[in-house]
């Protein structure tokens, strides 16, 4: 979704920088209540079985909470660290990119 939406104001000549979190996670939201049901639809066409009353979107509030505790609860275990190690960088797009 993020690349998606990176691309749709590429095209409108914004950078994903130049908004700032808070305003990008808007156009977020915007885009995933235009095009979100379409998505659920496609995957329901393809055949997929799944429990769609517990269908949550990434930015859902009790989602990202759950993230956050997972993430502090590995950090003070010390399985989550920061350490020095090349990171692949997309001068394109202005951010990392996973492996």
């Amino acid at each position: 979704t993020q690349l998606v939406v990176e691309r749709m104001l590429a095209a409108e000549g914004i950078k994903r920088a130049d908004l700032g979190r808070d305003e990008f996670v808007n156009h977020v939201w915007e885009w995933k209540d235009k095009y979100g049901g379409t998505i659920t639809k496609q995957i329901k066409r393809l055949g997929a079985s799944c429990d769609w009353t517990r269908e949550h979107f990434t930015l859902d509030e009790q989602l990202s909470r759950a993230v956050i505790e997972a993430f502090v609860t590995l950090h003070e275990k010390g399985l989550i660290y920061q350490g020095s190690y090349m990171v692949n960088w997309s001068p394109n797009l202005q951010t990392a990119v996973s492996d």
